[in-house]
């Protein structure tokens, strides 16, 4: 049988709720820098994996790229959305019903 050694820290409540805080922060930090990325970071989406985010059909995202609500752009053969104008342009229609 494995036996591990146990730890016992004496904290004040004050410093367990703010290593608690601490580690909330984190995620939340975590969270943000994955679905929200820098400025200076553009990440491009293919149309599928746009569709997937908007959660839409193919038709509707086409009339939407169509009627300039989400710009598109073009390398080669292959057809991109910006992940930012996705999420600005889904906030702009929220706000603007």
């Amino acid at each position: 049988m494995n036996t591990k050694p146990l730890h016992f820290y004496q904290t004040t409540p004050e410093e367990l709720t703010e290593n608690i805080l601490k580690g909330v922060d984190n995620k939340f930090q975590e969270f943000f820098d994955k679905y929200h990325p820098s400025k200076n970071e553009e990440e491009l989406l293919t149309l599928e994996e746009a569709l997937i985010i908007l959660k839409c059909s193919n038709q509707t995202l086409w009339n939407w790229r169509k009627e300039g609500i989400l710009p598109s752009y073009r390398l080669g053969n292959r057809v991109y959305l910006k992940k930012s104008d996705i999420y600005s342009n889904l906030i702009k229609q929220d706000f603007n019903g």
